[in-house]
């Protein structure tokens, strides 16, 4: 089998501005988990760009990568949902679009979902979203509960979890809550990580399961709400505590502290579940579905054909707004 060739694909204005050094990274195959934020905050840069880094850092003697606004007809193309137009000409070569947080995709060879759900559901495949580069795992091993932290969007966390007694609670029993909305890598000193969300409407379904995956990353535990991602993996108990409200957090928090060995087997559970969500794992992913198109030969098929999908695709897509 010849090398595969994968091309990232965006707006030439979006590249430019953001990554008119991609070249020199991918000549260097620069380690993904040292690239710089823009990589990663923002579903084009997140799914398009970190994922041909990556598969060039893991994977490099083994596939061409390249990048521009316009797909190529001899390769495999890979673009985010909101690049996915006429503009870029999708009939050429093989399309693979991260459908990520937006409604569905339709008019592509392959669709990308962030929800295990899809596997099995026509041209739809589910790969989990990369882990968050740079992370700073917790440095202590032993089971005890001193700090729970909450990583991430500002406009995203409960006031109730910031405002209320629930600081003051976990404050009495010798917890310190710390809520980062700008770091989102420091794990060092944490033990128990708290996913909740102002919204809880049909979009949930279409998020990633980041927070708890970024919690295995960083060697901690996770007390959440039972969003669909999450749910959609879980395996047992020991991959989360289940609350819907502050005080069902600050009861799973206590039980953590008063049960050490609940503590360590969710600690080791992490261990496990990273298996298969770490960042090699993802790469790995990644490759083998990249490699299976490329063997099949999906990228030679008539332009023709290709035209006439994208086209339906069009057509219906403003049906699919609200899904």
């Amino acid at each position: 089998m010849s090398k595969l060739k994968l091309h990232a694909v965006s707006r030439a204005d979006f590249i430019a501005k953001n990554y008119a050094d991609f070249q020199t990274l991918l000549d260097n195959r620069v380690n993904p988990d040292s690239i710089p934020e823009r990589f990663y905050c923002g579903g084009r840069g997140g799914w398009t760009f970190q994922t041909t880094l990556a598969l060039k850092h893991y994977y490099g003697d083994d596939i061409e990568c390249s990048f521009g606004s316009e797909c190529r007809a001899d390769a495999i193309n890979l673009m985010h949902n909101d690049d996915f137009g006429s503009r870029v000409k999708p009939w050429r070569g093989v399309t693979v679009v991260a459908r990520a947080d937006r409604p569905p995709v339709v008019g592509a060879d392959v669709v990308v979902d962030q929800n295990p759900e899809v596997d099995g559901h026509s041209n739809r495949i589910f790969v989990p979203y990369w882990p968050q580069p740079g992370v700073k795992p917790r440095e202590r091993t032993d089971e005890t509960v001193k700090t729970v932290a909450f990583f991430g969007r500002v406009d995203s966390f409960p006031s109730e979890y910031r405002e209320g007694n629930f600081k003051q609670r976990l404050a009495e029993q010798g917890i310190e809550l710390r809520i980062s909305f700008d770091n989102w890598t420091n794990y060092q000193d944490v033990d128990v990580c708290i996913s909740f969300r102002k919204s809880h409407d049909h979009k949930l379904a279409r998020k990633p399961a980041s927070k708890l995956i970024n919690s295995w990353l960083g060697k901690t535990v996770m007390v959440c709400d039972d969003e669909p991602s999450y749910r959609a993996i879980r395996e047992s108990e020991l991959d989360y505590l289940i609350a819907k409200n502050p005080d069902e957090a600050f009861e799973a928090i206590m039980r953590l502290k008063n049960s050490p060995e609940l503590y360590r087997q969710m600690r080791e559970q992490g261990d496990k579940r990273l298996q298969v969500y770490s960042r090699e794992a993802v790469a790995a992913r990644w490759y083998a579905l990249f490699e299976d198109i490329w063997r099949k030969g999906l990228h030679n098929r008539p332009t023709l054909v290709r035209a006439l999908r994208f086209g339906l695709g069009k057509a219906i897509r403003p049906l699919t707004k609200k899904f």
